[in-house]
Order: structure tokens, then sequence, then C-alpha cells
């Protein structure tokens, strides 16, 4: 059964729609990302997924069940988060920001620091920064110990919003070639908010494109470069792609 699926759904925020009738399924274990202009609906599409919102018509399926609303935060100690900001807690350390959700489940001590380092050997963040702080990092070394964090209790969905965006392009670089060894060492299913039709490419297996709230198409990239579904999408592509 998939793992994440939305069934007729809509969300309006007053008199906006933001997502409008959509059905849509992502494919198990791989990495989709979601695309389109600013305002299509890319990040609220996430948080209806991880149970941030609600849908104002239809069914969010995480797990192959209906989100269970009273139930949320044992949603979320199942789903990988990982947004823009980092989000790290600047008055904790690396290894205290990395094992939070390890802690919250009540893992024991030795189960933490073996995953911990398994993590940090993982992204290629030195064993010697588990004591740093955030501060003294930089924009790269935030961003994986975000990740790490993010993957701590293994999750089998993983969500990302925009989680390269505020990189230098050689650090972006990095963090994707990192992205995609951890994707091949641990598959999982991998929902991906970019603005960047590039970046999608070249990291998701499957691209959802959204336009004002609808999907007007999904499928591998190649096929939808090969055969796009109307015109929005063609100069959508040629508007990110051409050089």
């Amino acid at each position: 059964m998939a793992q994440i699926a939305l069934q007729n759904v809509s969300k309006l925020y007053g008199d906006a729609t933001a997502l409008q009738n959509v059905d849509l399924t992502f494919t198990n274990l791989v990495t989709t990302a979601v695309v389109g202009p600013s305002g299509s609906g890319k990040s609220t599409m996430l948080q209806l997924i991880n149970g941030l919102v609600r849908p104002d018509q239809g069914q969010v399926f995480a797990f192959g069940k209906p989100i269970d609303y009273q139930h949320l935060p044992e949603l979320r100690l199942q789903i990988g988060y990982a947004v823009q900001g980092i989000g790290l807690f600047p008055h904790l350390t690396v290894e205290a920001n990395i094992t939070l959700l390890a802690r919250l489940a009540r893992w024991d001590a030795e189960r933490i620091k073996a995953r911990t380092e398994e993590l940090m050997t993982l992204v290629n963040l030195p064993l010697s920064y588990a004591l740093r702080y955030p501060h003294e990092l930089s924009g790269g070394e935030q961003q994986r110990v975000g990740l790490c964090r993010a993957m701590t209790l293994n999750p089998e969905i993983f969500l990302l919003d925009e989680p390269f965006g505020a990189l230098d392009p050689i650090t972006r670089n990095e963090i994707q070639r990192e992205f995609l060894h951890l994707q091949g060492s641990e598959a999982r299913t991998i929902i991906l908010v970019t603005h960047d039709l590039r970046e999608a490419l070249k990291l998701a297996q499957r691209l959802v494109v959204l336009d004002r709230g609808c999907v007007v198409q999904h499928g591998t990239g190649a096929e939808i470069l090969e055969n796009p579904a109307n015109g929005f999408i063609r100069s959508f592509f040629q508007s990110q792609l051409d050089p």
C-alpha cells in the first residue's frame, strides 16, 4: 500500500485556494520532487502530509492510513522533516540537536550514541563537532546537522521543504551529493519541495508539477520533459532550464 496519498484534498486560507481537489499517490521508497511557481501550493502539500494543517476537504493518508489528528506527536516521530531555515536550537550542542527526537522517543544512551556517530559519519561531519554549537558551524555544516536530526529515528517518510535554498552554490552541490548518498544508504519515501527544477531533476526519480493549487502533471522527469501536458508546463520548464 502507498505510504502517502491525498484523496480529493482542498485547502483554503480565507478566500485563497492553496490546493484544489488534489488526488495524488506518492511512490514508495523513491524521491518525489514537488515543483511549480511560487504560491502554487507546494509547501501546503507538505504541511498537510505532516499534519501541520488540516484539509478543508478530502483525506490525507500517511503510512497507508488516514491521518489521526488526535495523535499527531506519534505521527511526527515517524516522519523526518527538514526546512530551509534548518531550525537548530542555538543553545544546544550538535549532539543534543541531533539526538533530540531519540531522547523524546526514550532511546537508551548507547543506542543514541551509535546512531549519532553513524549519521555524522554518513554526512561527513567530524565526530569532534558533536560538542560544538550551531554558531560555530558553517551553513553547510548546519544543514548536515539538520539532516542528521531529521533522520535520527530512521523514518520511512522524509519531508524536505526547500532544504538547500539558503546555501551558496558550492555548498549546495556538496549537500546534494550527501543527500544522494544518504538515499542510497537508507532508501525511504522522500518528498522534496523545491523551486529549483534542476535540483528536482538531479535528486528526484519522480516529479509532481503544481499550478494554482492543482496537480497539472506527475511522472518521471524524462516523461514530463518529453511530453509536457500543456503549455504552462512547457513554458515553466523552459524558463527554468534554458541557459
